[in-house]
């Protein structure tokens, strides 16, 4: 249930995000966005249509993906909404968006850290495998 609260949060966020405002973004904006947009298909691609899935809780016979993208982020899907969200936002901001962006920078955490714990009690050797690996930002966090 608990999963299903996080995606429910996140998609409502991003629809908030996609529709609370214009979309004259300025050109710099429109490359975070563009770059949004390759973040989550290079995810897709190193994840493979086995392992992906939009809720938080493994999939049955799951592996754990340390290909592309996944060598840098443990989550590049989370960070790729964070990146349009950001565009968004910034360059056409609306009161909603700022909150929506905000809201769902909150449930991307607790959904890092759900989806964590759940990888970790199905993978053993998931916290040595991704130490040194940030969870969302390079660099940051």
């Amino acid at each position: 249930m608990q999963g299903k609260l996080l995606v429910f949060g996140q998609f409502s966020m991003i629809a908030v995000l996609l529709f609370a405002g214009g979309w004259h973004l300025p050109p710099w904006a429109w490359m975070l966005f563009a770059l949004g947009l390759v973040v989550f298909a290079a995810a897709g691609f190193a994840l493979g249509i086995r392992n992906f899935t939009i809720m938080p809780d493994p999939r049955t016979g799951n592996t754990l993906s340390q290909r592309g993208i996944y060598r840098m982020v443990r989550h590049p899907m989370y960070t790729s909404v964070l990146l349009c969200g950001s565009a968004v936002t910034f360059g056409a901001p609306s009161l909603l968006r700022w909150v929506a962006l905000a809201v769902c920078v909150v449930v991307l955490v607790l959904k890092v850290r759900y989806e964590e714990g759940l990888l970790g009690q199905r993978h053993p050797e998931y916290k040595q495998r991704m130490a040194g690996t940030y969870r969302l930002v390079p660099g940051i966090w």
